[in-house]
């Protein structure tokens, strides 16, 4: 008799615990401790690395990469956006703005792009850091930026165009594109 009443004891009380971690509690789980996710880490590949390791990027969730063999071309989930990232031996800032340019098929028929801003920079003067750079059309409804930086024998530029909203609402996106950008190409990195 006196094994029956520990045993209900102890059945009861592993009944109350499971009662209390589930309905108390509601079931939430506990955040892991940094330990465990430094132990869960694994290497991730770029998602683009360009021909000769000059510059590797990743794309935001959600986006599309387009294949392409010498440049990362890329459009966000609604495909308003087109963006392309590309390695040049220009070292002209004219030189490199028509390649961007011709990439977005920015000609004629779409109308004149006149620059509303520019950061980092005066136009004549290009040392080499990083630049920033805005067109807009003449209807101003679409915007083209462009993003370049020079390290070492290469001119590396990031030219977005789209709707002036889009790019606005989408800026973060940009930006993280911008600052993950692997110089020179990365072929792995810590998840």
């Amino acid at each position: 008799m006196k094994n029956a009443l520990i045993l209900t004891g102890v059945w009861l009380g592993i009944l109350v615990t499971a009662y209390a971690i589930v309905f108390w509690d509601q079931g939430i789980d506990r955040p892991l401790s940094i330990s465990v996710i430094e132990q869960q880490a694994e290497l991730v590949e770029p998602d683009f690395v360009h021909l000769d390791g000059v510059f590797s990027v990743s794309v935001p969730m959600g986006w599309y990469l387009q294949e392409a063999l010498e440049y990362a071309h890329m459009m966000d989930p609604n495909e308003t956006i087109t963006i392309w990232i590309i390695a040049t031996e220009e070292m002209e800032l004219d030189g490199t703005l028509a390649v961007a340019f011709s990439l977005l098929d920015v000609g004629d028929d779409s109308g004149e792009f006149n620059i509303v801003s520019s950061v980092s920079y005066p136009l004549d003067v290009w040392s080499g850091d990083d630049v920033a750079m805005t067109y807009r059309n003449e209807s101003g409804d679409e915007e083209v930026t462009v993003r370049a930086r020079r390290p070492g024998g290469w001119t590396i530029m990031m030219a977005a165009r789209g709707p002036a909203g889009a790019l606005e609402a989408l800026s973060d996106n940009l930006e993280w594109i911008w600052f993950e950008l692997e110089i020179p190409a990365a072929t792995a990195t810590l998840l």
